[in-house]
């Protein structure tokens, strides 16, 4: 049949392939017949030929793609493309496409969910396709591959031995990712060096040709900059690696290492092609995770690694109904395909402890007779402190609290005192303690007692003894962990909520200290892991962990850290569970560095220079949005209004790296003092870069109001999962209902949806919807709600 004879469907097809590279009648072949040979004839009984709607051959003719364009009987075409098409024409590549979307599946893809097609965005070119069959080629060689042990895996002084599991996992890793595995998880403890393991892993993997592109994603803008500066600049020479930010994925594609936030990711994935990595890597994978993450990892058809000291599984709480699709969005092991239970490789703390590789601790449990009491019966209560006022206020009628309440709605100064107290006893002078308290106000009142009982002046810089990290504040944070980690520099404690817990690696740290209490046992794990580094330049070959509220005890600490399993109680659909310790409204108080005595509705501007910080003052935040619009709209720089000109005449414009620094020097000014975690703050847009805000105080492009977001996030969903055409339809029909209501934050449910014979006229009845979808419409309701984030 000729290409002007085609369908509709066929003919856009047919055009976007010609777009891409392909050319009719050369390597594109419209509806070629082919003929069956005699011992295909035995086994498809009653065939003769074939004849595909298209098929795609390299420039030696081979047949590499073959396409199905007609889905009105999906299950029947997919068996077509599958069972016929593949066996006898052999593609490695298989589309199935119909008006409403494409379906893709590699003949390559092993595991749990291997043998399901996968929605995409669009095809691959020549060239793309020539690539992924030449990586298959090499998987498949036979061939050893080397590993780098001069970065992981060899001989390591610190702990005068080789580091030989970092070598067992990278093996082990390669193996499966070689016989095309999509999900594989690794559990190794915090201190065991996950970051040297993934940079040479990469390296070997790009080495022996069989990875092009590998993404490595993190939750949080210190960790990106960390995995660059620690991580991937040791290989450096050979390969390049870029930290990816919502304005230069065109600029920065061609980097062999992508690191992202996955807040970013969140903004951007859709514009990346579903086939463009050949690894992804998610580090600390137990943490963030949700529908709207799961969507992100879902996008993209490569294999998948993640990364964790703290693995957990997912139960339903008893008397919950929660599908098991939904307990898998959180579960660690069914995320990554391990629904065994079992990591595809582990090198726990417990083990660790006990070879030598991570330093063995002492358990000191210090409680106050206020903690015990607390603890015991729970203490009653006639007055409360008032950080803001610094002073008692008297209840109408006495209170009394459990522990698990206290300083976290009520302050007890007097606990706050003796910890102090008790932290100068056990502790020796200089040496670096980090205390976890339970909210950003006690970890402040907490560093404040410290001070006092140290009785330290401060140093120039603006630093003391003990200092809270608790800002929003990225510079501010990143300076003050900077000079925690120097062992002779104050400040000599880090008082925090959650910061301190993941992603820092101080090895010289002394003490690990609990003010606050925990169910989590990730979380526990993680916060004990900040002192299990070996530090041989310091002398530090074990650590002492100070407790003061009992969170060893309940832990069932055995010395290695806890034999309790890391389980975690989903109560709702989508992955929602109840709220993780250590938070709670999150006030900054007192005195020193920061003080902000309202953070929901202030927001403090702070200079920062050298190894100076100054706090400039504390304005509210429509004051801060105000200021930050009109210095930008009024700047009379000319480099910044170059900038300007060069969107104007070009929407699409990515910014390069220097006038990303002329942009972030310019809100540093005297003027403005903000920085990126501020600006999120203020325009209520977590995933918003300094650029989306350049852009809006410019009025070149609008922050996305909520109605965009939700309905950003809706067809993000539905254009991630293989639908039908009438699914999709119908789920089109209530995209509105859904932005309505999320705009109105109120809650709804599928039955009051079609209580309502408005919604009922546009939609249909229920057991017409849900027969559409299989008798699954209530649980893909409450995923999409789940996942559309405002």
């Amino acid at each position: 049949m000729k290409i002007n004879e085609a369908t509709s469907t066929d003919l856009k097809i047919i055009k976007e392939l010609e777009r891409l590279g392909w050319k009719s009648g050369d390597t594109l072949l419209y509806q070629q017949e082919y003929q069956l040979s005699p011992e295909q004839q035995k086994e498809f009984e009653g065939k003769k030929s074939v004849k595909p709607d298209i098929v795609l051959t390299d420039l030696s003719g081979d047949i590499i793609a073959v396409f199905e364009n007609k889905l009105e009987d999906e299950k029947r075409g997919l068996v077509k493309l599958r069972a016929l098409y593949s066996q006898v024409l052999k593609p490695r590549f298989l589309y199935a496409c119909s008006p409403e979307r494409i379906l893709f599946y590699d003949t390559t893809w092993k595991g749990f969910d291997a043998g399901e097609f996968r929605r995409v965005d669009g095809f691959m070119s020549l060239e793309e396709m020539k690539l992924k069959i030449e990586q298959e080629r090499k998987k498949n060689l036979g061939k050893k591959i080397e590993i780098d042990t001069s970065i992981a895996g060899g001989m390591d002084k610190t702990v005068g031995k080789e580091r030989y599991y970092q070598r067992e996992c990278i093996e082990t890793i390669i193996e499966n990712y070689k016989q095309g595995k999509q999900k594989m998880l690794v559990h190794m403890a915090t201190g065991l060096g996950k970051t040297r393991t993934t940079v040479a892993l990469s390296k070997a993997l790009l080495d022996a040709g069989i990875a092009k592109k590998i993404l490595f994603v993190v939750d949080r803008v210190m960790l990106a900059q960390q995995a660059l500066d620690d991580g991937f600049s040791l290989i450096g020479r050979d390969y390049t690696s870029t930290r990816l930010k919502t304005s230069n994925f065109r600029q920065q594609k061609h980097a062999n290492i992508h690191v992202v936030v996955i807040d970013t990711l969140e903004n951007i994935y859709r514009d990346i092609p579903n086939t463009f990595y050949d690894l992804l890597i998610v580090d600390e994978c137990h943490r963030s995770i949700n529908i709207s993450r799961k969507l992100i990892f879902d996008h993209f058809l490569c294999s998948r690694v993640g990364l964790t000291a703290t693995p957990r599984t997912a139960i339903a709480k008893e008397g919950k109904n929660i599908s098991e699709d939904d307990l898998a969005i959180i579960d660690t092991y069914k995320l990554f395909g391990c629904e065994s239970g079992q990591s595809d490789y582990q090198f726990g703390m417990d083990r660790a402890i006990e070879e030598g590789f991570l330093a063995p601790y002492e358990v000191v449990e210090v409680k106050t007779y206020l903690t015990k009491l607390a603890e015991e019966e729970g203490v009653e209560f006639d007055s409360v402190f008032d950080p803001d006022e610094q002073k008692k206020i008297m209840l109408s009628s006495p209170k009394k609290i459990k522990l698990e309440q206290l300083n976290r709605k009520y302050l007890a100064k007097e606990q706050i005192q003796r910890v102090a107290e008790e932290i100068k006893k056990h502790t020796v002078y200089g040496e670096k303690v980090i205390l976890f308290g339970v909210s950003q106000t006690h970890c402040q009142m907490l560093a404040s007692a410290l001070n006092e009982i140290f009785d330290e002046e401060t140093e120039k810089s603006g630093t003391r003894y003990a200092e809270s990290i608790i800002s929003e504040n990225n510079d501010m944070n990143h300076v003050l962990k900077t000079w925690f980690k120097k062992p002779n520099k104050k400040p000599f404690i880090a008082v925090s909520v959650d910061i301190m817990s993941t992603g820092v690696d101080i090895p010289c740290v002394r003490y690990i200290a609990f003010s606050a209490l925990t169910k989590s046992v990730g979380k526990y794990i993680q916060m004990l892991g900040r002192g299990t580094r070996l530090d041989p330049k310091t002398g530090k070959f074990s650590f002492k962990v100070l407790d003061f509220v009992g969170l060893c005890k309940r832990m069932e600490d055995n010395g290695r850290g806890t034999l309790k399993e890391n389980k975690k109680l989903v109560l709702l659909p989508g992955g929602t569970t109840s709220q993780g310790e250590g938070s709670g409204k999150h006030w900054d108080t007192g005195k020193g560095i920061i003080e902000n005595p309202d953070p929901e509705n202030l927001i403090q501007r702070v200079l920062i220079h050298g190894d100076n910080i100054k706090v400039i003052d504390n304005i509210p935040i429509d004051e801060a949005r105000k200021i930050f619009e009109e210095e930008i709209d009024g700047t009379k720089k000319a480099e910044i209004i170059k900038i300007k000109e060069k969107v104007k005449k070009n929407p699409e414009y990515e910014p390069t790296e220097g006038d990303l620094e002329m942009i972030k020097d310019l809100i540093k000014n005297p003027e403005i003092y903000l920085d990126e975690g501020q600006l999120q703050k203020i325009y209520e847009y977590p995933q918003g870069t300094l650029w989306d805000f350049f852009l809006h105080a410019f009025g070149i492009k609008e922050i996305p109001d909520v109605k965009k977001r939700v309905e950003q996030s809706f067809n993000n969903y539905i254009s991630t999962y293989n639908f039908t055409d009438d699914q999709i339809k119908a789920l089109r029909r209530i995209k509105d209902i859904f932005v309505a209501n999320k705009i109105e934050k109120k809650e709804f449910s599928v039955d009051e949806i079609f209580a309502n014979p408005i919604f009922e006229r546009l939609i249909g009845n229920k057991q017409e919807v849900d027969k559409l979808f299989d008798g699954e419409f209530n649980k893909i309701f409450n995923d999409l709600e789940s996942s559309i984030k405002i």
